[in-house]
C-alpha cells in the first residue's frame, strides 16, 4: 500500500525524507510516493520551475517514489482534483501526509467534503517539550466530524526548505540539510541565487 506526501519541496531536504521513512516504517507503507505541486493556487515567493523541483525530488527519493500527475491535472493545482485522480486509479482512499498545522486548516480548504470522503490522513503533530501533544481537542473534533486520521509519534528534523534557500541566498553552505545529490543539482544549476528565481513552472 502506498502513502503519498505533497509539498511544493522548494527544496526537498532530509527533513521530508526523514518524515517519509519513518511514516513508511510506522505505518507499514509498501512506498511513500511524493507529489510536488505543480501550480500551487497561493502565490509562493521564490517558487523555482515545477521540472527543477521534480527532478530533484527524483535525485532525492527515486523515479519509483515521485509522481509528475499535477502537471497532467488543470490549474491551479488544488489538492482535492489530485486526490479525485488518485482515487480514480487506485479505487481505494488515498493514504496523505500532513502536519498537524495544516490538518487544523482543513475545512479552509478547497472542497473539504471531497478530501473527507477520500483521504486517510496520516498526521505528523508538534508537540510540547515535555512530549505532549498539541490540539488534542481538534482532533476529537475531526474525529467527530467524520474525517479518516492517523497520528503518528514522529519528530522533525529541524530543516525547512526557507532556511536552505536563505543560507543560499547568502553564498552559504547546505551541506547536511539536503542529500548529495540534490545539492549537486542545486550548485549545477545556480538555484535560490537571486537571478535563478524563476517565472515559469513549465
Amino acid at each position: 500500500m502506498d502513502c503519498y506526501f505533497f509539498g511544493t519541496f522548494n527544496p526537498v531536504h532530509l527533513g521530508h525524507i526523514e518524515i517519509a521513512r519513518r511514516v513508511k516504517e510506522l505505518a507499514g507503507f509498501d512506498r511513500v510516493i511524493f507529489v510536488p505541486s505543480f501550480m500551487p493556487p497561493h502565490k509562493i515567493e521564490g517558487l523555482i520551475s515545477y521540472q527543477k523541483r521534480l527532478e530533484m525530488v527524483k535525485l532525492a527519493v527515486g523515479e519509483d517514489c515521485t509522481s509528475d500527475i499535477e502537471h497532467k491535472l488543470q490549474v491551479p493545482s488544488y489538492t482535492y482534483r489530485t486526490i479525485q485522480k488518485l482515487y480514480e486509479e487506485k479505487k481505494e482512499r488515498i493514504n496523505f501526509i500532513i502536519g498537524y498545522d495544516q490538518f487544523f486548516k482543513l475545512e479552509s480548504w478547497r472542497e473539504p467534503e471531497i478530501l473527507k470522503e477520500l483521504i486517510n490522513f496520516i498526521v505528523i503533530p508538534r508537540k510540547f517539550r515535555n512530549g505532549q501533544v498539541i490540539g488534542k481537542g481538534v482532533f476529537e473534533y475531526f474525529k467527530k466530524k467524520g474525517y479518516h486520521f492517523e497520528v503518528l509519534d514522529i519528530d522533525f528534523l529541524d530543516i525547512s526548505s526557507s532556511m536552505i534557500r536563505k543560507l543560499l541566498e547568502n553564498n552559504q553552505d547546505i551541506t547536511g540539510l539536503t542529500t548529495t545529490e540534490v545539492k549537486n543539482y542545486i550548485e549545477k544549476h545556480r538555484l535560490y541565487k537571486g537571478l535563478a528565481k524563476e517565472k515559469s513552472f513549465f
